[in-house]
């Protein structure tokens, strides 16, 4: 079954639409309805659905006919089979490309996804050792060809291919070489191995080498391996038969598959390591090896082939050439299509209905001969001519085992309407009804009659390896809300409404008043507004109609946030007649103390201008200066520096994390809604054998950009899904029980049930026990029994309840009292109040001696709570019934409403309301009521008898069909099973309860009520698939994803390439990617071994590029694709490869010389005897070895050769020297200090052990030791590639690591591997901030110390009125800035090269993503003088005539750029000694009184570092942009406007990914408008603003287009211009309209 497109949108859409009406509620009735309408508007949210098709490729001759004219050995005759066909036709491209590399061309082939590039390559390949079997050297061992893979998952993919080709062909052998877990060292291991992992679905054939030990003795003819792996062969030893000697003597091919990857920094690794290989295998003759590169997206087609060809010229080292005029001459090949003339005559056309009554037949189980008979039926019952008909059914014979869809291709082949959505589509993909239009015009049925056809045409092809007739997408969008924005001057509105905006404005586009941001509590559905009040003085607008006074405040829209929605200097409002006290209940929840709580978040009384904003003192006079008189009557909520209002001082509902929210939809939230939507439309596998798991085989892959957002989105994912299906299968369960005799079902009578349907939908995993099955029910049913998300409850969506089983000899006893209550009521208010304790957790847990209460998916009320008479004790978790003095609780503020609504004064209330508590209580106590309580002894002794409610004591049942007795609040919009007359139990709550059954309508459309009532329960198993794996682990999780055992793969970008992973309908992508060419890579994952169109959805983050391409998603699906570039500058990345080349040599060297041949670290680092590998390094390298300076020539380019300083050996100081301060000495010191360490430690644990006979300090001990031996068996070159002494091919430059490997093992920490550019490390491995891999969270701890080397440490300045950095020494900085400024205050901050250290406690994800600190800052510390002088092309500033206004412009490889992490901007305390480290918080307590060491756990004493800032220096690629701008437009707020337009701008036009550019403003002189300064994100520089150097007037007429088509106000600006999450900022500061007149000129000669 396929997904059918339009529907799947359509509930894509409404989902969404449903999700944001249920997360965002408002009291207020005018603006829930503004909100509906905004977000329900045609493409506001959901964009699509667009089809795309592919064309046919066009076919030429077959191998056959190949060999008969001489271009391929006759061999191939006895070599082909069905997986390498003999006389099935190749495609054109396949030809020409066969031609040119048998010829002797090096070749690059950019075709699409499914062209057949592996022929391209591996026709030659092949046809080249045929050739030398004739000639009698392929008996001969040695590696003719190298098949290099930037995956192992391509690399496997392509070993399944060449089983099947050479299976019968044992002359020719093949061999892949990944890593251990997958080539195992022996032969008796790797046949193990392959046959655990294979069993009888792959064939086991001996001329594939599976063992590091054949490959060594007798490489291959074909290596198959990755980059990575590829450095490793080419550093060890054992491996030198593969290069070196007689076996090495024949490499011939070097293949480079998914070439497009290798961009950039990128490139620049993959350059080196092809230079180095080349150098090795053939020296100066490396002539002989002939290059081919491979992808499906390099460049735009034949316009950018010269460009393809210097790619691979620079990549490669080898010539590779284009000359449109001579084919002969033309080393890119293409692509080439099957014109639509050739698909043969037409006969006529059928329609939309006839279309669906094939596609029934086609996509049905039917009988292969049945479905043809039934189709041959349909088809002559709509007309077609019977020739066409019987020469199809003719034709179908000659394929017998895929006839129904043979026959449906030569059908279709001649359909008009085929033609005519080829003719339509063939140039760019379309919306679904606007090409169904085209091609049924005016039908009623055109979407649906499309849906068929193109279904039919997907299904339609003459062989199971054969493309379809049209291939096809389906491409669908979603966006991120940004806020709500609201106008409320409803006297200028019509309707006297107030005006709701989902964009971002700050003057209303109808009545010019201030528009201010929304916010609200998500439980009561209280709007506040949220903002910073701003003296005039320092406003830069001027507003039409409305005079601003320098000395009044103006309440601003204030987005200086970061992703967590932390915020600082910003306040809250909320009209005044919302506020309520403190509720007692909520601090004991949360563990706080009601005086704490009064101490903030205080409410004082404004008024607000609805014009112009001003904010007043309600001693005031009640008119506005701007002449305004209405003024709202508000208060203010005051923070006093915390980070955010955890309270909603409306309902007084407390949450630690935040308890009110701007209407910004989160990163993971509304993916994970439209992800759990697609997945419900996904079919179940066809194979039986991935049927039997969990999902019933069903897959889908989520992409990412970030692996950090990918590896939180896993587990999010699934804990939503998770939360959807615990709730429908408890529902269904219910619902089987109470249709039998059963009437009281409790609790535990629905625990055994539970875990047998669990059973049969495949909820569990065969190695839970029955005792963890029931755990896992027992959790679920006291989630809903005591539900933290109580407004999407069961309960809350009125879906089942739970009452006290009360026997019915119970005494009436309200009847007389003020209320006047009779039975029925006095068991509602009764059950309503044990409620407010039950919705807290006050309860007893199923299953009592699991303790489950402990467990994650309480959190964070995991914890036994109580309650007594009086005096709660929020630190004992013991609630009161009784209110302290002076305060309320749920309880006593339901009690008095309900008082004063039947009659008693509101001054009385409160006295009547407790005594009547006491009355109840006393009540309770003393009579059948009190089965329900369960009192226990506190373990607190002081506080005596507590009470819990009783979990065995409370019935589940089902509503009525008509909700009898069922209320819902007008207001808040809580639902309760029962209700007291009107009163709504939600604290502080002003609105009436209304029969439910009136909502019925508004009911059944929550979209979580109608996720737990779904029918099929489907399980989902989620797991990440990042470079933050462990390559054991990655093997690990992509096989359970292929087998189906692993239903979502949430990855980065690990998974874009040609991975097949099977049966794929759907992909996700959680943000949009970076380009055209990443978007095409991942949607194609999708359909490619499917017989249904692909459906891809992607969901546009808050961020200018996503919004943007939302706004014209075609741009995304069909955009123009650069060529990659392949830049060799980076000094750092050469000098990895410098090394590399040493090590390798070396490494030969030492075991020639003394036989020592090092595997591990602790073998090279730290040996039990004799010199370690350091001292024998550098032996070797004093005696120069003169074949070593020969191959460092030969390698490193030769404009580079006298920076890294290869002649005169002065790289040597940069690797190992006698102050110990190479990057090879650190991590020597590194190692032995660990070792060290832990080897006193254990000697110390020992001692004690032996003295005190302590078991639990032997244990202590034995774990250390195992600590040693995890870090000492660590492999040593992957060691060495994470310190920054061997390459990586992450592709970062300054790696390094937060250390997770002293930890206990059972966290997880050997699976995961924490490296990030030090760049990105100093945000997110940073004291305090948190990493999440492996479905963990690990926090920063401090930094990773050296006993011989400290940390860099650098004062610096940012001067106030420009921001420019001065930095250095303290007698560097000046003591005024060039614009004039007075520079004082100094900071200091720290350079972490050694890295960073994981905090000892590792935890678990939960609904927000991991904190990290605030991003860090940027700035240009100017150029390197000496190394700019002698290397940079020129020192001067050159005029650039390309732009309207005068623009001198400079770029140097040579910038200084700087990074600061201020932490929450008071910086960080590190202790020097041990590395602890600490953010320093808003509210800084002062140092830390005491710490420990995060390594040991052991006390520490060392110094600490005060406020101390994170940072890093690099020098990189960086543009200086100097432009004569008009004096009005120099401001600081207008040249960031323009440079972060500018930036938007150079992205869009040269293709380049925006995280891979920034920029900043630097002020040479004051006067002057500040210099410009765009750079190259990754340290070294990567080439890519040299390229926007070179094409300034795209990137400012692109970066215009931008600007100038956005919607949100001009004097302001968003995320769909110019707003990103690394400029939050400068968010305020940003105004497009700045931006459009100062690119206005530049484009039109200055006017």
């Amino acid at each position: 079954m396929a997904i059918h497109p339009l529907e799947t949108t359509e509930k894509i859409r409404a989902t969404y639409i449903n999700y944001l009406k249920t997360i965002k509620p408002f009291q207020n009735e005018e603006l829930r309805q503004e909100f509906a309408q905004a977000i329900e508007a045609q493409d506001m949210l959901v964009k699509g659905p667009l089809l795309q098709i592919a064309l046919p490729y066009l076919k030429d001759k077959s191998i056959h006919e190949l060999v008969d004219e001489g271009v391929l050995s006759p061999r191939f005759e006895q070599l082909c089979s069905d997986a390498l066909q003999y006389d099935r036709p190749l495609y054109a491209h396949q030809v020409k490309a066969i031609r040119k590399a048998v010829s002797g061309r090096n070749l690059v082939v950019s075709t699409g996804t499914g062209s057949g590039k592996t022929e391209t390559f591996l026709i030659p390949i092949l046809d080249y050792l045929l050739r030398e079997q004739d000639a009698g050297t392929l008996s001969q061992p040695g590696v003719r060809a190298l098949l290099l893979y930037p995956m192992n998952a391509l690399a496997n993919d392509q070993m399944k291919r060449l089983r099947r080709i050479l299976k019968e062909y044992p002359a020719i052998t093949f061999g892949r070489y990944i890593n251990i877990q997958e080539t195992p060292d022996t032969k008796g291991q790797a046949e193990a191995s392959f046959k655990s992992m294979y069993g009888e679905s792959e064939p086991y054939i001996d001329n594939e080498l599976k063992s590091r030990e054949e490959m060594h003795a007798s490489p291959p003819h074909l290596l198959a391996t990755n980059y990575a792996m590829l450095e490793y062969l080419l550093l060890r030893p054992n491996a030198t038969n593969l290069f070196d000697g007689e076996t090495g003597k024949h490499w011939h091919f070097i293949v480079l598959d998914e070439a497009h990857v290798y961009d950039g920094a990128n490139a620049t690794e993959i350059a080196m390591l092809l230079r180095r290989l080349q150098d090795r295998v053939a020296g100066d003759k490396h002539g002989k090896i002939k290059g081919i590169a491979t992808s499906a997206t390099l460049g735009a087609g034949v316009k950018d082939y010269g460009e393809v060809a210097t790619f691979a010229s620079n990549l490669f080292n080898k010539s590779f050439v284009w000359d449109a005029t001579n084919p002969d001459e033309q080393d890119v090949v293409g692509a080439e299509f099957l014109p639509v003339d050739s698909l043969g005559p037409t006969w006529g056309k059928l329609s939309p209905r006839d279309y669906q009554q094939l596609n029934e037949i086609a996509s049905s189980d039917k009988d292969p001969a049945n479905a043809l008979l039934a189709l041959k039926r349909i088809l002559t019952e709509a007309g077609v001519p019977q020739k066409v008909i019987a020469e199809a059914e003719s034709r179908s014979q000659l394929m017998p085992d895929h006839r129904s869809q043979a026959f449906l291709y030569m059908i279709l082949s001649g359909d008009e309407n085929i033609r005519k959505l080829i003719n339509f589509l063939k140039d760019q993909p379309s919306l679904l009804h606007v090409a169904a239009s085209q091609v049924f015009p005016s039908d009623p049925e055109a979407e649906q009659g499309l849906i068929d056809l193109v279904a039919l045409a997907v299904i339609a092809k003459t062989g199971e390896d054969e493309m379809p007739l049209l291939p096809a997408r389906y491409h669908t969008f979603a966006r991120a809300l940004e806020g709500a924005f609201v106008c409320l001057n409803t006297t200028d509105h019509p309707k006297d409404k107030p005006r709701l905006f989902l964009q971002r404005k700050k003057f209303c586009e109808h009545c010019g008043s201030r528009v201010f941001e929304l916010a609200n509590c998500t439980r009561c559905g209280t709007a506040y507004i949220v903002g910073a009040a701003t003296p005039g003085s320092g406003l830069d607008e001027k507003p039409e109609g409305i005079v601003i006074k320098n000395n009044n405040q103006y309440l601003l829209q204030d987005s200086k946030i970061n992703i967590s929605e932390n915020v600082r200097n910003t306040n809250y409002y909320i009209f005044a007649n919302e506020v309520s006290s403190s509720n007692e209940d909520e601090n004991v929840t949360t563990g706080e103390d009601v005086a704490e709580d009064e101490a903030y978040e205080n409410a004082t009384e404004v008024r607000l201008c609805t014009r112009c904003g001003q904010v007043q003192s309600p001693l005031q006079t009640p008119q506005c200066d701007c002449g305004s008189e209405y003024l709202q009557k508000m208060h203010k909520i005051d923070l006093k520096g915390k980070r955010t209002l955890k309270r909603c001082v409306s309902c007084s509902t407390r949450n630690s994390s935040g308890a009110v929210f701007r209407f910004l939809t989160g990163q993971d939230a509304p993916v994970s809604v439209i992800a759990g939507s697609l997945y419900d439309e996904l079919p179940a596998s066809k194979n039986q054998n991935e049927r039997n798991h969990p999902g019933e085989g069903r897959k889908m892959l989520n992409f990412t950009d970030s692996r950090q957002n990918a590896a939180f989105f896993a587990p999010y994912m699934e804990r939503a899904h998770m939360r959807n299906l615990r709730r429908g299968l408890i529902l269904q369960t219910v619902k089987e029980q109470l249709q039998g005799p059963i009437r009281d079902l409790r609790l535990q009578d629905l625990l055994a049930p539970l875990v047998n349907k669990g059973d049969q939908i495949g909820l569990f995993k065969t190695t839970e026990s029955p005792t963890e099955r029931q755990k896992k029910m027992a959790i679920w049913l006291m989630q809903d029994f005591t539900p933290l998300d109580r407004r999407i409850s069961l309960e809350g969506l009125g879906l089942l309840s739970f009452e006290p089983a009360i026997p019915d000899t119970w005494q009436e006893f309200l009847k007389d009292s003020v209320l006047q209550l009779d039975r029925k009521e006095t068991y509602n208010l009764l059950r309503l109040l044990l409620n407010s304790l039950r919705y807290q957790g006050a309860v007893t847990y199923l299953m009592p001696d699991q303790n489950i209460y402990k467990e994650n998916e309480f959190s964070p009320r995991n914890r036994l709570l109580y309650f007594r008479f009086q005096e709660a004790d929020p630190k004992a978790g013991v609630f009161s019934w009784m209110p302290s003095e002076n305060h309320e609780n749920t309880r006593s503020e339901y009690l008095k409403r309900l008082l004063i609504s039947r009659g008693t004064s509101e001054n009385e209330a409160k006295k009547v309301s407790n005594d009547l508590l006491k009355y109840i209580w006393d009540f309770i106590r003393n009579s059948e009521w009190n089965h329900v309580l369960s009192n226990v002894n506190h373990n607190n002794n002081r506080l005596g008898v507590v009470y819990s409610l009783s979990h065995e004591m409370w019935r589940v049942k089902l509503p009525s069909d008509n909700f009898d007795e069922w209320m819902i609040c007008s207001h808040c919009k809580n639902i309760y099973p029962v209700g007291v007359g009107e009163i709504c139990l939600t604290y502080f709550c002003p609105g009436p309860l209304e029969p439910l059954a009136s909502h019925k309508a508004e009911l059944e459309a929550n979209l979580f009520r109608i996720n737990y009532s779904k029918k099929q329960l489907i399980p989902l198993e989620a797991e990440e698939h990042t470079a933050q794996w462990t390559a054991k682990k990655a093997a690990e999780v992509q096989s359970q994803f292929i087998t189906g055992e692993i239903n979502l793969l949430s990855c980065s970008t690990t998974f874009e390439l040609g991975v097949d992973v099977g049966d794929l309908q759907a992909v996700m992508m959680r943000n949009m990617p970076p380009t055209t060419a990443n978007y095409i890579q991942r949607a194609g994952r999708a359909g490619r071994r499917t017989d249904s169109a692909a459906y891809i959805m992607t969901y546009a983050q808050r961020r200018s590029h996503d919004l943007t391409n939302y706004t014209d998603p075609v741009g995304m699906v069909s955009g123009k694709l650069k060529p990659p570039h392949t830049p060799l500058t980076n000094e750092k990345i050469l000098r990895r490869h410098l090394h590399s080349v040493v090590f390798a040599r070396f490494l030969k060297w030492i075991k020639s010389e003394n036989g020592i041949e090092y595997k591990n670290v602790g073998d090279f680092f730290c040996p039990e005897k004799g010199s370690d590998g350091r001292e024998y390094l550098r032996q070797y390298l004093d005696s120069k070895p003169n074949d070593l300076i020969t191959e460092l020539l030969n390698v490193v380019p030769k404009g580079m050769q006298e920076i890294l300083g290869v002649e005169d050996w002065s790289w040597v100081q940069q690797l190992t020297n006698e102050q110990n301060e190479g990057v090879l000495d650190l991590a020597h010191e590194d190692i032995n200090d660990d070792v060290s360490y832990l080897k006193e430690e254990i000697s110390r644990l020992w001692s004690e052990a032996s003295a005190a006979h302590n078991t639990r300090l032997i244990d202590n001990a034995k774990g250390k030791e195992r600590i040693i031996n995890q870090i000492t068996s660590a492999e040593l070159l992957g060691f060495l590639g994470s310190r920054n002494v061997l390459p990586k091919y992450g592709f970062p430059v300054d790696v390094v690591e937060m250390q997770t490997k002293h930890l206990d093992p059972k966290s997880g920490s050997n699976d995961v591997e924490l490296s990030r550019d030090l760049r990105v490390a100093i945000a997110e491995f940073a004291p305090g901030s948190q990493v999440i891999a492996g479905k963990k969270i690990w926090t920063g701890g401090g930094l990773k110390t050296h006993r011989t080397k400290s940390w860099e440490q650098v004062k610096y300045v940012i001067c106030k009125n420009c921001q420019k950095m001065h930095q250095g020494f303290e007698n560097e900085i000046p003591a005024t800035c060039s614009c004039g400024e007075p520079l004082s205050n100094p900071r200091e901050f720290i350079i972490p090269v050694t890295g960073f250290i994981a905090a000892p406690e590792v935890g678990l994800p939960g609904e927000e993503p991991p904190q990290h600190t605030y991003a860090s800052s940027v700035y240009f510390g100017d150029y390197e003088q000496k190394k700019s002088e002698k290397f940079d092309s020129s020192t001067e500033f050159v005029l650039d005539n390309s732009l309207g206004l005068p623009a001198l412009v400079r770029y140097s490889r040579f910038g200084y750029m700087i990074l600061v992490n201020k932490g929450y901007s008071n910086g960080f305390y590190i202790c020097k000694e041990c590395g602890y480290g600490k953010v320093v918080n808003f509210v800084d307590g002062g140092k830390p009184r005491s710490h420990k060491n995060p390594i040991t756990g052991r006390d520490c004493r060392g110094e600490i570092l005060p406020r101390i800032d994170l940072g890093h220096r690099y020098l990189t690629d960086v543009l200086e942009i100097k432009l004569s701008i008009p004096p009005a437009l120099r401001g600081t707020n207008s040249m960031l406007s323009l440079m972060y337009a500018l930036l938007e701008g150079a992205s869009e036009s040269q293709g380049i990914r925006r995280s891979d550019i920034d920029g900043t403003l630097y002020y040479r002189s004051g006067g002057e408008a500040p210099s410009i300064i765009l750079f190259d994100a990754v340290p070294g520089g990567a080439g890519h603003v040299e390229n926007i150097k070179d094409h300034l007037q795209d990137a400012v007429r692109e970066g215009y287009k931008k600007v100038k088509n956005c919607q949100c106000g001009e004097d302001t600006s968003c995320y769909n211009c110019l707003r990103n999450y690394s400029n939050q900022r400068f968010h305020d500061d940003l105004q497009r309209g700045y931006a459009i007149k100062t690119m206005e000129m530049l484009l039109n000669n200055g006017f």
